[in-house]
């Protein structure tokens, strides 16, 4: 069984609406992890009344994107390498398990709903700085990661992939300070390649080890950018 994402749709309501751009000034580091969101400041940038803003902000807070604690309100949830390689090792949990369940169930629509997703992702140019282009480019990575593991049959699965997915391309914040867009020394062209070449070749094997190395070399591109790791006296 395929499954659907209608993400897409335009919002309905007016908490809706202020939930996707604070979601999407989060994830492209418009607001810093770490910034604390104050409720004045932040309906006078969205222009929002108090409760939609609180629903907005609870629902980021229930993805991790936002944290509340009662004493200090809300902030954006910070990044640091617990978190890189936490995210970075349950995506793996997540969309092995994914992966492996469409390769095996899979049809013809789905080879060609994946297929697809590449071609597209493949016509974008990888970018070099945030903007525009890199927010499209992005979109299209997104459609093929969750393309590639579409025919899985489960809701839950492709939930909580798409949510680990945007705490990922989280770390392009703290990657942008030190590297560009996309390394040089990755290839991130032949990474996406491989896994499309497995998927159509129903290798689950290839397939895993395809989805080790991308998202491993994230990881690892991510952790670099913070430097080491500081030692305990």
């Amino acid at each position: 069984m395929t499954v659907t994402n209608a993400e897409s749709d335009a919002p309905k309501t007016l908490t809706e609406s202020v939930y996707r751009r604070i979601r999407t000034d989060i994830l492209w580091g418009r607001l810093a992890p770490g910034t604390p969101l104050k409720s004045d400041a932040l309906r006078q940038k969205y222009e929002v009344g108090i409760s939609p803003l609180r629903e907005a902000l609870s629902r980021l807070a229930s993805e991790r994107l936002v944290i509340s604690s009662c004493q200090r309100g809300f902030r954006v949830a910070p990044i640091d390498r617990e978190s890189i390689c936490d995210i970075s090792q349950t995506r793996l949990v997540i969309e092995k398990a994914a992966i492996t369940k469409s390769i095996e169930d899979g049809d013809v629509e789905w080879e060609t709903k994946v297929v697809a997703a590449h071609h597209a992702l493949s016509r974008v140019p990888i970018p070099n700085s945030p903007g525009e282009e890199a927010e499209t480019w992005t979109r299209h990575h997104r459609a093929y990661h969750m393309a590639l593991i579409s025919a899985c049959g489960s809701q839950w699965q492709m939930h909580i992939a798409g949510l680990l997915f945007d705490q990922a391309e989280r770390f392009r914040i703290i990657r942008e300070k030190e590297l560009s867009y996309h390394e040089d020394k990755r290839t991130t062209v032949k990474e996406h390649q491989q896994k499309l070449d497995a998927v159509l070749d129903r290798n689950v094997t290839a397939a895993v080890t395809a989805l080790e190395a991308h998202y491993n070399a994230t990881m690892n591109v991510a952790l670099a950018a913070l430097g080491p790791e500081e030692e305990e006296n």
